[in-house]
């Protein structure tokens, strides 16, 4: 009887033992120790699923024939696990190598012309406690055509931390690429 409750005993300690060294386990997925991460965002400008129509591509871009040109912006984010208090640069380019991914699709996106567009810079700023950057684009709508099927890619080359230079700053190699389609409504 006796050596029945030592054994008991013995093995209630070694289970409570080793079922409590899990609670000290850090989470499934701890990420604080993460570099900053550079990356487009999900846009519609970027593609779009539309189940109603079953219609998977570009998102198109009507835009108003009353309104000439008109400026906006492609976002670029910083993804990390605090908001940084540091200035990054942000280099980005064109990248016509997407138009065969894209066009392998059955597609015949081209370059969008130069005189259609204009971005002022290819280096981008994101500012202390800020996690967006925004890369301006002028749009002349005037000079589209009746019919087109232009594409701007962009990709992201890479990036800075510009207060601390010896931090990493990664670049996406899955959101490090993006392409703003425009095309006319196909109804």
């Amino acid at each position: 009887m006796k050596r029945s409750r030592y054994l008991i005993l013995l093995l209630a300690t070694a289970l409570g033992l080793g079922f409590g060294s899990c609670l000290k386990d850090k989470p499934f997925l701890d990420v604080s120790g993460t570099a900053p991460v550079i990356e487009f965002g999900q846009s519609v400008a970027n593609g779009i699923v539309n189940d109603s129509t079953g219609y998977k591509g570009a998102f198109f871009f009507e835009g108003d024939p009353t309104v000439p040109a008109f400026d906006t912006a492609i976002a670029l984010i910083l993804a990390s696990p605090q908001v940084l208090n540091d200035s990054i640069s942000v280099t980005i380019a064109l990248d016509p190598t997407q138009f065969a991914g894209w066009n392998a699709q059955g597609d015949t996106v081209t370059m969008i012309p130069d005189s259609v567009y204009s971005m002022s810079q290819l280096t981008v700023g994101i500012s202390p406690q800020h996690r967006i950057g925004n890369i301006p684009v002028h749009i002349s709508l005037a000079k589209f055509p009746a019919t087109y099927a232009w594409g701007l890619p962009i990709k992201n080359v890479s990036a800075a931390d510009v207060t601390h230079p010896n931090t990493t700053i990664v670049v996406s190699a899955n959101a490090g690429t993006f392409m703003w389609i425009f095309e006319p409504v196909r109804i």
